[in-house]
């Protein structure tokens, strides 16, 4: 299951924090404890040792053998109980006789003179019980239930992965297609437009380099005429320009873009 970073953070180093804090807040009424029974000194520092520690051990040995199948949990579960209710007996005990609220007796002192040998000879039974061992066909067996697991998850994640990289490809290439066509017809647009500029304005400076005829000047092209020759080359279907205009009315192409100019004038 993904967690997000804090949530991470706060189940790696929250709980062993959470379970150094207890133990610790827990040694003052263990320690007490001990003193009221009899013990004196350092010995005291060592009641701690013996509930809430001894507490966590059988804890954790339970849980491994409770998960691993292994014989012994039940006694560990007992151990476990038995540690954290001594433990929680200890604090709150300690506690009311500080407050006055309790105060020792005989039994308070058996009780708690009797928590070492009897831990001792718990750790001892559960140190001493046989771990199983497992067949070498079980064994495999549930190697190969946890491959197969692993590999079904793996390949459903590649699966997953795989389809959503297709589905972007797809459409990247789309655009890039869309992208593409777009820019050749704006290309052939361009390079249209400058070739004809560059036609006419070849012709015009064509018309403008040759030299000029001697003798009389030629008439000029009656506007009729003219507006006649254009609606004659429109029908035919030719472009109307001045080099195409020229050629027609067999005049400079000079003229003729002036003649056209005077035909879209008016």
């Amino acid at each position: 299951m993904h967690m997000p970073w804090y949530a991470r953070v706060v189940s790696t180093a929250g709980r062993p924090f959470v379970l150094v804090a207890a133990l610790v807040m827990s040694v003052p009424g263990e320690i007490r404890m001990a003193q009221l029974a009899g013990w004196h000194g350092s010995i005291t520092w060592l009641m701690p040792v013996c509930v809430s520690a001894y507490a966590a051990c059988a804890a954790v040995i339970s849980e491994v053998r409770r998960r691993s199948g292994l014989p012994g949990r039940v006694t560990a579960t007992i151990g476990a109980g038995m540690a954290l209710g001594l433990a929680l007996a200890a604090q709150v005990v300690a506690h009311l006789i500080d407050r006055g609220y309790l105060h020792t007796s005989a039994m308070l002192v058996a009780v708690v003179s009797a928590v070492p040998p009897l831990v001792v000879a718990h750790m001892l039974h559960m140190a001493a019980t046989p771990a199983a061992e497992q067949k070498a066909a079980e064994q495999m067996r549930e190697l190969e239930a946890t491959t197969a697991f692993f590999a079904r998850e793996l390949a459903e994640a590649l699966d997953l992965a795989g389809r959503q990289l297709v589905a972007r490809s797809h459409g990247v290439t789309n655009e890039w297609n869309e992208l593409v066509a777009g820019a050749e017809e704006l290309a052939a647009q361009i390079d249209q437009e400058l070739d004809q500029r560059d036609a006419e304005l070849a012709a015009v400076e064509t018309a403008e380099r040759k030299p000029r005829r001697q003798g009389r000047a030629r008439k000029a092209v009656p506007l009729k005429v003219v507006k006649e020759t254009v609606a004659a080359m429109q029908a035919e279907g030719e472009k109307v320009s001045g080099p195409a205009l020229a050629e027609r009315l067999g005049c400079s192409v000079r003229s003729g873009y002036r003649y056209l100019g005077e035909v879209q004038v008016a």
